[in-house]
């Protein structure tokens, strides 16, 4: 995991060492153990490491000849990958997951980009041709963004670090809002900064001399049902989870996993136990008053399988400094407020490992969500979704914020039953947009690695496939992964009501009314989209949950604006909003 940029300049234009610094330096956090460039004729790249495999031999930019390439993530099967290369003549001279694909495009060219299974984004520069090529996985687990400039083309790992380098002027795109203040995320190219655009999940292009010249995606394996119900079983499902999570753990350095007292983690955190791996769970415990909170099942669970567990407080006292710390981390904003107590947790966990493992697209492959056992329309399913927190608040804003449709899908349908065409939706937006998002940005803000096994390829191509029947009945998703939970001795944990959490968002915006008040109405981007009066009816009325929500998202636009935008330090601001 890391941080990676560089450029590919306009013709007869040659790349330097200084076009690389402003790009290292904005991506310090995400690689604390080293950076290295490449630079050769109009092309340049640019590499901050955070060690996970081969560390001391496994810096980057990796080099062939006059070929380059620089990775942010991990490639699984790399030593598949390593057999392939060497057996084609290749000479290795890493053990990293890196250097394979670099010797497999010098072998065949951009074929090598279709052998990879894992997380990643990644950029080769041939030399020979001066053309640059960039690729993302398919499910958008590790984001890259781009700008096209009339110096050039340039991308990084993160918008900040395209801003840094002062090729493109921080600006607000304000089209992207409607989306935004709706659903708590943006879909699609555009990003909240003008000129700057992300790649799709899937997305591979081509650049030369400053230009794109091609486009194409590898898209997910979301395919029809085809698996034969009468022979799947829950040795299928332990042995398909297990060989994921055995994928996930290839690491020279510590790792853990981030327990929410959920299934997903939980099945995780079992096969890692069964696997002899160390298990060092983390847990939130968001501190609301009254209810039941995950956390306390969390531990329990990992007591009685002896797990090391660290459980990390969270409340009002962590809420009003990392505002502004989430704003600065999520520069490609999305404002779902279960980042906050995340940010601390990766924060704590930092501490003692480099590599987190997560739930996150359990939900999406298994078929979690409630609104899957439901039989509404599309339509009103994302409706459901988050999909209007601003729209009913119209009179409130100078702008259109009526709800955006859904995105569509980039895959074929034919064939997917309506649940799989549910779940697509849900890969297509929700999943790269808001949770892998969210993932990347509060890891990465603290340099530690976050690993999703739930989307290895192999795994979500089986489990997506599988028979509705064994995702939901009337009154329960995921069947197949509580069923497994259940014959692994936690049929209780397997069968319970989900507790969840929250957090207080809307008391403890209550207790700072006055002041967001004044912060909005002298705020240049909400001054530009709010009515005068929108303040105060809006913050008057927090105890409802969609003012609640519409109120953080307003408030962190804010915040985002001065930092990334203004140039105000989220340090000094943390340090006046704690106050």
């Amino acid at each position: 995991m890391c941080g990676i940029a560089g450029v590919s300049l306009i013709k007869s234009q040659k790349a330097t060492a200084k076009h690389l610094a402003p790009l290292l330096a904005a991506l310090a956090h995400r690689g604390p153990d080293g950076e290295g460039t490449f630079t050769h004729a109009s092309l340049g790249l640019a590499h901050r490491r955070l060690s996970i495999i081969d560390i001391s031999g496994g810096r980057q930019p990796l080099v062939a000849g006059k070929t380059a390439i620089v990775v942010n993530g991990e490639i699984y099967n790399y030593k598949a990958l390593q057999t392939l290369a060497t057996q084609n003549g290749a000479r290795l001279h890493t053990a990293s997951d890196s250097e394979p694909p670099l010797h497999r495009f010098t072998q065949i060219g951009e074929g090598a980009l279709e052998e990879l299974q894992g997380m990643y984004a990644l950029a080769l520069a041939d030399g020979a041709t001066e053309t640059l090529y960039l690729a993302t996985d398919p499910f958008g687990i590790k984001p890259l963004y781009y700008a096209e400039t009339n110096l050039g083309f340039i991308f990084a790992s993160e918008p900040k670090a395209i801003l840094a380098a002062g090729w493109v002027r921080a600006e607000p795109n304000l089209t992207v809002l409607p989306q935004l203040l709706n659903r708590h995320y943006s879909t699609g190219s555009q990003t909240l900064f003008k000129n700057i655009h992300r790649l799709l999940p899937g997305e591979r292009l081509t650049v030369r001399h400053g230009k794109i010249i091609m486009r194409r995606r590898k898209l997910p394996p979301l395919n029809p049902v085809t698996n034969n119900e009468s022979r799947i079983t829950n040795h299928d499902f332990n042995e398909q989870l297990t060989a994921a999570v055995s994928r996930h753990l290839q690491a020279d350095v510590p790792y853990g996993i981030l327990l929410s007292g959920g299934l997903d983690s939980t099945a995780v955190t079992l096969a890692m136990r069964s696997l002899g791996a160390p298990v060092h769970a983390y847990t939130a415990r968001i501190m609301v008053a009254g209810g039941v909170n995950e956390a306390d099942i969390a531990a329990s669970f990992a007591q009685s399988i002896g797990a090391t567990h660290t459980t990390v407080p969270y409340d009002e006292s962590d809420f009003w400094p990392m505002l502004p710390k989430l704003a600065w981390a999520m520069d490609d904003l999305a404002t779902d407020y279960a980042a906050l107590p995340l940010l601390k947790l990766t924060a704590r966990a930092r501490e003692d490992v480099k590599i987190l493992l997560s739930g996150e697209g359990g939900d999406e492959m298994l078929a979690g969500y409630p609104a899957y056992r439901k039989k509404p329309n599309l339509l009103s399913y994302f409706k459901a979704r988050r999909s209007g927190d601003a729209a009913p608040f119209q009179s409130l804003f100078q702008i259109n914020v009526s709800t955006p449709p859904p995105p569509e899908q980039p895959w074929p349908t034919r064939g997917l039953t309506k649940l799989q065409s549910r779940q697509g939706q849900d890969v297509a937006g929700w999943l790269p947009n808001d949770l892998l998002l969210k993932l990347d940005r509060t890891t990465m803000a603290h340099g530690i690695e976050g690993r999703v096994p739930y989307l290895d390829d192999t795994f979500a191509a089986w489990a997506f496939s599988l028979p509705d029947e064994f995702k939901v009945r009337p009154d329960a998703g995921k069947l197949i992964l509580r069923q497994h939970l259940a014959a692994q001795g936690q049929s209780q944990l397997a069968w319970a009501r989900k507790q969840g959490f929250s957090v207080a968002v809307g008391s403890f915006l209550a207790h700072k009314k006055e002041r967001l008040a004044a912060l909005w109405q002298t705020s240049p981007i909400l001054t530009q989209i709010l009515h005068p009066h929108a303040a105060e009816k809006l913050l008057g009325n927090l105890a409802h949950a969609k003012s609640a929500n519409l109120a953080l998202s307003l408030t962190l636009l804010a915040f985002w604006h001065a930092i990334h935008v203004q140039g105000q330090s989220w340090q000094t601001l943390s340090e006046e909003w704690h106050r």
